[in-house]
């Protein structure tokens, strides 16, 4: 007869509740949609949105972590602290070389968020996006930030 350790009644305990879980997460409503704004809507989001994304990308540049901090939410500022920052800063520079340009290319909405898409020129890749999220309600503060690029996902 074979003995269970108490650790492999655990992992068991896990799988079962991973997959209950994950069952109840089929059977309930919908997600929101996200759309593309477009026009109008687009303008409408940048009017505030563009100012703040100008902060963030010239606290990058400038190596300015209040700057770059400076339009973000609660969560974001525990999230995203100066050591964090520092941390961000050599990964974009190992990896990517030297900030050359950047450009929006996509706007987007759900029922709580606006999410700007940022394409960003570096030294050594031209791919790099960047994913400013910003919370709908008043002010429009940031509450989520991406980086996604080929050489920033190589070891």
């Amino acid at each position: 007869m074979q003995k269970y350790h108490p650790f492999h009644r655990i992992v068991g305990m896990l799988i079962i509740a991973s997959l209950l879980i994950g069952g109840c997460a089929l059977l309930s409503p919908a997600q929101s949609k996200t759309v593309t704004l477009e026009g109008e809507e687009r303008e409408a989001v940048l009017e505030y949105a563009a100012p703040m994304g100008e902060n963030l990308i010239a606290g990058l540049i400038n190596r300015d972590y209040p700057t770059f901090s400076k339009d973000f939410d609660a969560n974001m500022q525990k999230g995203m602290d100066e050591a964090a920052f520092e941390k961000l800063l050599s990964t974009l520079t190992d990896k990517l070389g030297a900030y050359q340009s950047h450009e929006i290319s996509q706007v987007l909405q759900d029922e709580k968020y606006t999410i700007v898409i940022y394409r960003l020129t570096y030294e050594k890749d031209n791919l790099v996006t960047m994913r400013i999220v910003f919370n709908r309600a008043e002010p429009h503060l940031i509450s989520g930030l991406w980086f996604d690029s080929p050489e920033l996902r190589k070891k």
